[in-house]
């Protein structure tokens, strides 16, 4: 799996005001923000960084509540980064900085023709708005690195993408012709855009997620735009962009060459019918019955989506291609339908747009085959490992996750992939610096990659060294090194490093992610894995001790992750304590 690369900036909560709000289109209101807080300033007693968006389509969190204050809402702001407590009323959405000046941010808001259902909270919000209002956001957290060596652009979206599209015009950050395609719900919805002679803007009346116009618009350019080395960005209703992603994949684009984002996703017709109070109703909604999770699971693994033609294919046919038992294959496709993700006529199946969707979308494919499939899996046998105290990994695989992480370089590559998030958060480490400057430091654990590409120019430019070496001077910066062991493993890691360095750096997630919408599922799946549910930072202080460390610092970076610091502890206090044994 390819990845675009990013800047990472420290994660603040601003108050801001509304300085004037004016109608750019009928259908895009455009409102102007300002205060101190989009400078440098201090809350709480933190000195926090001013207000920067570097890149086009850079995007700010903006919050508010469906009920009460929205002060009960809000995250909490930390030194370096902010966390997020449970909350059933936040109400959050992304927008695009539309133009980043001196003491003021533009955000753009498209107006539905009456409002109405198909508005949200925050164009609620833009249409009543006047000087003088508050509003809180967040971020940006993080900046795309545009490819430099792009000889030309190719910009595609519906309304939602318009801010990022105009800024892009105005800024320039690619040389070369632009060739933007548009589609706007109404021909008022045009825009007087910064384009050039030899750029090529396209705009297109079509529905809102209307994703048939949106690639027949795509389809009426020159293929030769997307030959040599374009930039193609894309944003719009998520399922409107799949046959723009085929398209791009058609054309032979390079994923490291594409960012193409859903900024949205069009509600089903039974969920705009449905009365208010049965949306909002509280009652939660029967358990999934497992059999679809293991039909798609089926599926993706002997490939029934990419063997289904775009004419459609019969059970039969699927049988033949695919080498199936007769018979078998018309219980799984029925399932898939059922389902949404086959569309049945006749006797004949075709993929959905929601198929398409989860085909095209490599992380949504790892909940039904990848390693997170697997930990799913292992609850099979979480009964047994509740009452053994052993874990339900083990009683599956035959010895723990760690272990196979160890043998397994694909198990070993997809915690690695996971740690990436972590580049989020080392604007906060490299500003925490738990480390003297000129020492020696050595990044280890999935995430250790992320952590050295994070302390590259600090190395460079002489503040430190990187090491691969251990030592009494060195600092080893272990990164999510203990998520996947167990608590005697995680001791028996850190007693192996003891007297080997100077100190240990643990980068770990200590409190529990409140965006996360699955968060009590994960933790499950957490304990079937390890044994154990979120290790605060005093569990893993209290493992370290036993160890034979002493936990000498604790400094949150944000989204629940903390780095702690620890420090060998002298055998005197070892003898004394008794902590010797594994906890």
């Amino acid at each position: 799996m390819s990845h675009r690369r990013f800047t990472p900036h420290p994660l603040v909560l601003r108050r801001v005001t509304v300085l004037r709000a004016v109608d750019v289109t009928p259908r895009m209101r455009r409102v102007t923000l300002g205060g101190d807080e989009l400078g440098a300033f201090t809350r709480d007693g933190f000195s926090l960084p001013a207000f920067a968006s570097p890149v086009f389509d850079d995007h700010v969190k903006v919050m508010f509540a469906s009920e009460g204050p929205i002060e009960a809402v809000l995250p909490v702001q930390l030194a370096h980064g902010i966390d997020w407590p449970p909350s059933e009323t936040r109400l959050g959405r992304d927008y695009t900085p539309r133009r980043v000046a001196e003491g003021e941010l533009d955000l753009d808001f498209v107006l539905h023709a009456d409002g109405g259902e198909q508005s949200g909270p925050a164009e609620e919000w833009a249409r009543r708005a006047t000087e003088g209002d508050e509003l809180w956001i967040v971020g940006p957290k993080s900046s795309t690195i545009l490819p430099a060596e792009a000889d030309r652009i190719v910009l595609i979206g519906d309304e939602t993408a318009l801010p990022a599209i105009g800024r892009f015009l105005e800024e320039r950050p690619i040389a070369g012709p632009v060739h933007a395609v548009i589609t706007i719900a109404d021909p008022s919805a045009r825009q007087d855009l910064s384009s050039r002679p030899e750029d090529d803007v396209r705009w297109i009346v079509a529905a809102p997620g209307d994703g048939a116009a949106l690639e027949d618009a795509v389809r009426t350019l020159d293929p030769a735009v997307f030959s040599g080395t374009p930039y193609v960005w894309a944003a719009a209703e998520s399922r409107a962009l799949l046959p723009v992603r085929r398209l791009l994949t058609a054309h032979g684009v390079p994923r490291s060459h594409t960012d193409v984002t859903g900024y949205w996703h069009a509600r089903s017709v039974e969920e705009t019918t449905a009365p208010d109070d049965a949306r909002a109703a509280s009652v939660p909604p029967p358990l999934p019955s497992p059999v679809g999770w293991f039909a798609v699971r089926a599926a993706l693994q002997t490939g029934v989506f990419d063997s289904i033609d775009d004419t459609g294919s019969t059970a039969a046919d699927l049988e033949r291609r695919l080498g199936f038992g007769a018979g078998t294959a018309a219980p799984l496709l029925a399932v898939l339908a059922d389902h949404g993700l086959l569309l049945r006529d006749d006797d004949r199946f075709r993929i959905t747009e929601a198929g398409a969707e989860l085909v095209a979308d490599e992380h949504e494919r790892e909940r039904f085959d990848g390693l997170e499939a697997d930990q799913v899996l292992a609850l099979a046998d979480l009964a047994t490992a509740l009452r053994t105290g052993s874990t339900a990994w083990e009683h599956r695989n035959g010895r723990t996750f760690a272990a196979d992480a160890e043998s397994d370089g694909e198990v070993g590559a997809e915690l690695a992939e996971h740690a990436e998030g972590l580049a989020y958060l080392m604007p906060a480490l490299l500003a925490v610096q738990p480390w003297d400057e000129g020492a020696l430091l050595s990044p280890q654990g999935p995430g250790a990659d992320v952590v050295r590409d994070a302390l590259v120019p600090g190395s460079v430019a002489g503040r430190w060294t990187i090491t691969d070496a251990t030592g009494p001077s060195v600092v080893a910066i272990h990164a999510h090194a203990l998520a996947h062991r167990t608590d005697a493993e995680a001791h028996r890691y850190l007693a192996a490093l003891a007297e080997t360095v100077e100190a240990v750096l643990l980068l770990e997630a200590t409190n529990v992610d409140a965006l996360n919408p699955s968060v009590s599922e994960d933790e499950l799946v957490r304990v079937g894995v390890t044994g154990t549910g979120l290790r605060s930072a005093d569990r893993l202080g209290e493992i370290a001790a036993s160890a034979g460390w002493e936990r000498a610092d604790v400094q949150e970076l944000g989204w629940g992750v903390s780095c702690l610091t620890l420090r060998p502890r002298t055998m005197a206090v070892l003898s004394e304590s008794g902590e010797h044994a594994a906890p």
